[in-house]
């Protein structure tokens, strides 16, 4: 299995000390790539799966930060698997591809410890537009499209660890999120309720800057 994850935040205009009137770029960077082998009795699959989340904020007050988030995503599933049919076999390839666009807001409140620690949560409030394709190889190919929208809340605490002029990195663990989506001509609707923490750790580095 091969995981590559980034997170930046990549420029963060504002003070360590969360003070007001400053301004928020920043944005994450994702990637991983997995392959697991028999994944079933028939086959082994492969995915991939990309995201790309800018963000603008305004720091109205001490300590809290007001603004908008945007999101590009991919993801791709390969299933590979041979099929019999009781007198011959073949090779079939399922692919599965979804392109999400995510946009809304956020509200961040900052604390910090001391001159090196600080803590922030962030609250999102985000709604999603998607679009998954679904194919198969062999002599039973086929494709189909489907599209969806939907909407959610998530919860996000962070550290921040200020190392030298206000550059450092954020560090997550998990947080709390609720989704909701309904496919696009369809009665379907799914509801999802996610909570983690300790499973995984996005690393994300940043820089401030004081404006005048």
């Amino acid at each position: 299995m091969k995981k590559l994850t980034i997170a930046v935040a990549i420029v963060s205009f504002g003070l360590v000390s969360a003070q007001k009137n400053t301004l928020l770029v920043g944005g994450n960077i994702s990637y991983d790539n997995t392959t697991k082998k028999n994944y079933s009795t028939a086959g082994d699959l492969k995915t991939d799966n990309f995201e790309f989340t800018p963000t603008i904020g305004y720091q109205f007050a001490d300590h809290f930060t007001a603004g908008v988030k945007f999101g590009v995503g991919s993801s791709k599933n390969d299933y590979y698997q041979t099929i019999f049919n009781g007198w011959d076999s073949y090779e079939s390839i399922t692919n599965i591809k979804t392109n999400t666009f995510t946009y809304g807001v956020f509200g961040r409140y900052t604390m910090p410890l001391n001159d090196t620690f600080s803590v922030f949560g962030d609250l999102d409030v985000l709604f999603n537009n998607s679009k998954s394709t679904v194919s198969a190889t062999g002599p039973l190919a086929y494709s189909t499209t489907t599209k969806s929208t939907g909407f959610g809340i998530g919860f996000t605490p962070n550290l921040f660890i200020n190392f030298k002029n206000s550059f450092g990195l954020n560090f997550n663990v998990g947080g709390i999120s609720y989704q909701s989506e309904k496919i696009k001509d369809s009665d379907l609707k799914t509801n999802t309720f996610g909570f983690g923490f300790g499973k995984g750790v996005t690393v994300g580095i940043s820089k401030n800057f004081g404006l005048k």
